[in-house]
């Protein structure tokens, strides 16, 4: 249209300064009604609210980094690495105590993901699914394998110890410890947790350090010959109702061993099985020996002529425990103590774990045959090892310091470093066991 009128140039929009002071008084006289208004509802006020929230408000966490008008907890000053080392200290009391952490804040569960040494301890028994997770998360860390039946109503089935020990079989190379406790009788418990142990050509253990393998009721009689004989750093084992092979490449590095005969044997034969392990084990710091109640597996003892018994060497023995649960001191056990020489015994412990009011019957026999050695500095007597002569006797050892006594739930520390020089009690001779079927060669 021709009467139209066009601007040939844009004009650029700008804002005037006449233009800004009206818009600051407009926003200051709303914001300053707002405020004289206290019934106007705010914007939070619209949503309707969650009664689950008001009673359990959520928790927040902060990480040390972040910005909180609220002081941070103490607990979060600490450096990450001594935080892993708190939670590394804890798994080996609980557990679920690395899953635990990982749910309580982000921080916590990606500082418990890095840290694979607290997902090494693995307790079958339950939650399948969960210990396979753990293993998983455990990477290349050594594992603690743990397979009790103390806190079950039914005891284990062969094929629920056979589905758990096939969870950890593939990486037995890296298992750094292995506890396996039996509390109730069912028959093949061992077949179903160690015929993988032996069987296969690949059950080698090269980081194995602790053994522990309890069952009280076990009516095997084979022997298991475990990781194909090969574990160069096992140190301790505690054996109580198995026959195990004792080869001196699995064995011969121990340091400490708590053996319970498995009652499949007695008399002669019984001792002569101890003593081919001890002479296996000899670089042994602590022993721990007990002979069980006979049960109905053991066999009838024979009463033929037995080969005499040789002295058996421990020379770095340092600790003795001499355990008794029956009334009276076995024959085997005494027959033992009488054949040790342990030159570097600094503790003897004579324990009986059954109470006893009275004294044994064979307690004379026992001091009779038992070598005091010359290093001896503590002895403890329990219950039943106790009578006023052996006091007396004990008394006059010369080196010895400590006398512990328990008769009943305390113990009586005698200090015996100042009295006067004592008598020391002469090696015997011995020729014949009397009252009994062995024999010990003598010596001087």
């Amino acid at each position: 249209m021709p009467g139209t009128l066009r601007r040939r140039h844009r004009q650029e929009l700008t804002l005037r300064r006449s233009f800004m002071e009206a818009m600051q008084a407009k926003l200051s006289s709303a914001l300053a009604g707002r405020k004289n208004d206290k019934s106007s509802p705010r914007p939070t006020e619209n949503r309707r609210k969650d009664p689950y929230e008001t009673r359990y408000p959520p928790l927040s966490i902060h990480h040390p980094s972040a910005t909180s008008y609220s002081p941070p907890h103490s607990i979060c000053i600490l450096p990450p690495e001594l935080v892993a080392y708190i939670f590394a200290l804890g798994s080996q009391e609980d557990p679920l105590l690395p899953l635990s952490v990982s749910h309580v804040c982000s921080f916590w569960r990606s500082l418990a993901l890095c840290t694979p040494m607290i997902w090494r301890r693995v307790v079958l028994g339950s939650h399948y699914n969960m210990w396979r997770e753990t293993i998983y998360r455990a990477r290349a860390c050594t594992l603690d394998i743990e397979f009790h039946s103390r806190n079950r109503r039914h005891p284990f089935a062969f094929y629920e110890v056979q589905r758990y020990m096939h969870l950890v079989i593939p990486y037995i190379n890296r298992w750094r410890s292995l506890s396996i406790v039996f509390t109730d009788y069912q028959p093949y418990l061992w077949n179903s947790a160690l015929s993988e142990c032996c069987t296969r050509s690949n059950t080698q253990v090269p980081d194995l350090e602790e053994l522990c393998l309890i069952y009280r009721h076990n009516d095997d009689t084979k022997e298991f010959c475990l990781f194909s004989g090969y574990a160069p750093k096992l140190r301790r084992v505690t054996v109580d109702g198995i026959r195990l092979t004792w080869l001196s490449s699995l064995f011969q590095n121990l340091t400490y061993l708590d053996y319970t005969h498995h009652g499949l044997t007695n008399g002669y034969q019984a001792v002569q099985e101890i003593v081919n392990i001890i002479h296996v084990c000899s670089s042994l710091t602590e022993l721990r020996l007990l002979f069980p109640i006979r049960g109905h597996r053991a066999r009838s003892p024979t009463h033929q002529a037995s080969p005499p018994l040789t002295s058996v060497s421990l020379p770095w023995l340092q600790v003795l425990h001499l355990r008794v649960e029956t009334k009276d001191i076995p024959e085997e056990l005494i027959l033992l103590a009488s054949i040790f020489r342990t030159p570097r015994l600094i503790e003897l412990r004579l324990i009986d774990t059954s109470n006893q009011r009275m004294p044994f019957h064979q307690l004379r026999t026992f001091w009779s045959l038992y070598t005091i050695p010359d290093s001896l500095r503590t002895i403890h007597l329990q219950h039943g090892w106790y009578t006023k002569e052996s006091v007396g006797f004990l008394c006059k050892v010369g080196g010895l310091k400590w006398l512990v006594i328990r008769c009943g739930e305390n113990d009586v520390v005698h200090w015996l470093d100042s009295r006067g020089p004592g008598r020391r009690r002469p090696r015997p001779l011995m020729q014949n066991y009397s009252g009994s079927r062995f024999t010990v060669a003598g010596r001087s």
